[in-house]
């Protein structure tokens, strides 16, 4: 299953650039430095079971059990010298639990150096701790046995299996997103930081000599869920989910991200097998969370809700459908609207432009037409790629137009667009009516120059004199005509 959040402040010029940045840092430490963890900790953990190691340890911790609570009245009816399967696989994990015998282990206080089995034991152990040693989350997990200012923040980037990576990423993107371009990045990078070493000095204080080494981004993700309830619990979420091949939209409460959250724990929790993820950290991650949301709410007051605003660009897609399926109907009147519609939001849309203009050319006369028609070819001449089609519909509308209602200076860029592209015929037309209409024209004389110089680079010589003797005779003294006479003169 993956839910996406469809927030319409996301977009290339707006992009949740942070928690990309964490999710990439999440994900190339896992696949660069983490990538062999896995089989390093089973590979130890089968050493541990197969030396020999764990028999001894356990055994040591049923004697242990029975020391501190007496042979008769241990509630497991442990007997010295007695360890059978049954006993050995319930001892085993709860041994693992008990941090203040593993202290005391670690610590040579439950097989002393004294005792006879101190040496095989030792060395046993060490063989077993350097196994162990070799893997990255052993080195730079969270250790509240051992807590360091490097590790408090380190474990938070590094995660127990990719499955366990994979659930973490995907809550990180869905509320990550919502509370980075509502509360700011600022924010939301230290709501990640401080949360996720809130959460692991919490599980620090509940398990202060544990040795297990606390990975995982869960913490930090829980700040982020408990800060993103307080902050938009209430607030409709536009979210793309899939389920197996079925995919929708839908809009749910902020809030129902919690329990999808929750079930995710619970999920990896009896289902992930041996980790060192502490689920309790997360209470603390949680709490946190919701304690920076409420001061952002008291104190800072970022908490934009224009994140939830839909980005009307979407609906364009579905209006240019009804706009088109109006007018296979030959219901202009009822596309027209709706083209315009588009145009508000996209003014430069260029195919709800070239569906207007097919619209209103209908009617050539009404006045909507020569406007449309002015911001199609504004947009042509613009579009590096559009040279042709503004050619075949700049003669249509000269066709259909018995006057043009399109400005001086349009029509110029157009006619310079077709010398420059290599419409040389209808720039001369367009050029030959300022000539005889608007003779004064500032850019005129530039113009005709420009049209005789493609006429030469395109090997039509007479033609080409022709623009440039007009601007020699009609522009004398200009800038222009000086360099059509050196032209002249060069091409003999």
């Amino acid at each position: 299953m993956l839910i996406i959040p469809l927030t319409g402040k996301i977009s290339k010029q707006n992009p949740p650039i942070v928690t990309i940045l964490l999710i990439l840092i999440n994900c190339l430490v896992f696949f660069l430095f983490q990538w062999g963890d896995e089989e390093k900790y089973r590979e130890a953990f089968e050493f541990y079971m197969e030396s020999g190691l764990a028999k001894i340890e356990v055994t040591r911790y049923r004697d242990y059990i029975i020391d501190t609570q007496g042979e008769e009245s241990n509630p497991r009816s442990l007997k010295r010298n007695e360890l059978s399967d049954d006993a050995f696989m319930r001892l085993y994990p709860e041994m693992q639990r008990d941090n203040v015998f593993m202290k005391k282990l670690l610590n040579d206080e439950i097989i002393t150096t004294e005792d006879p089995d101190y040496g095989p034991w030792k060395s046993l152990r060490m063989h077993f701790e350097a196994m162990k040693a070799q893997s990255v989350g052993e080195k730079y997990g969270f250790k509240p046995a051992d807590r360091s200012l490097v590790t408090t923040f380190t474990h938070m980037f590094l995660h127990a299996s990719f499955m366990h990576l994979l659930g973490n990423m995907v809550f990180l993107w869905l509320v990550g997103c919502v509370l980075e371009l509502g509360c700011g990045r600022a924010f939301y990078l230290a709501l990640y930081l401080l949360t996720g070493v809130a959460a692991v000095w919490f599980f620090g204080l509940v398990h202060m000599s544990s040795a297990t080494p606390l990975v995982g981004a869960s913490g930090a993700i829980s700040g982020l869920m408990g800060a993103f309830t307080v902050l938009y619990g209430k607030k409709k979420i536009k979210v793309f989910y899939t389920f197996g091949f079925y995919f929708n939209y839908a809009k749910v409460a902020g809030i129902a991200l919690l329990p999808i959250w929750i079930g995710k724990e619970i999920f990896q929790l009896l289902f992930g097998g041996f980790s060192h993820v502490a689920y309790v950290a997360h209470i603390g991650g949680l709490a946190s969370g919701a304690i920076l949301g409420l001061l952002n709410l008291k104190f800072l007051g970022q908490a934009s809700e224009e994140v939830f605003g839909e980005d009307p660009r979407e609906r364009i897609p579905h209006l240019l459908e009804a706009a088109m399926q109006r007018i296979g109907k030959l219901d202009m009147d009822g596309a027209r609207p709706l083209l315009e519609e588009v145009l508000e939001i996209d003014p430069r849309n260029k195919s709800a432009l070239t569906h207007l203009f097919n619209v209103d050319k209908l009617n050539p006369r009404n006045a909507r037409f020569h406007k449309t028609a002015s911001r199609l070819f504004d947009l042509l001449i613009n579009d590096g790629k559009g040279h042709q089609t503004l050619y075949v519909t700049y003669r249509e509308y000269r066709h259909l137009s018995k006057k043009l209602k399109i400005s001086p200076d349009l029509t110029f860029r157009i006619a310079s667009a077709f010398s420059a592209h290599g419409y040389f015929d209808e720039s001369a037309r367009i050029m030959d009516m300022f000539l005889k209409k608007r003779p004064g024209y500032q850019e005129l004389p530039n113009g005709i120059l420009r049209l005789g110089q493609a006429y030469l680079n395109n090997g039509m010589k007479k033609r080409g004199k022709q623009c440039l003797q007009i601007v020699c005779k009609r522009f004398p003294g200009t800038a222009e005509s000086k360099v059509a006479q050196q032209l002249l003169t060069n091409s003999g």
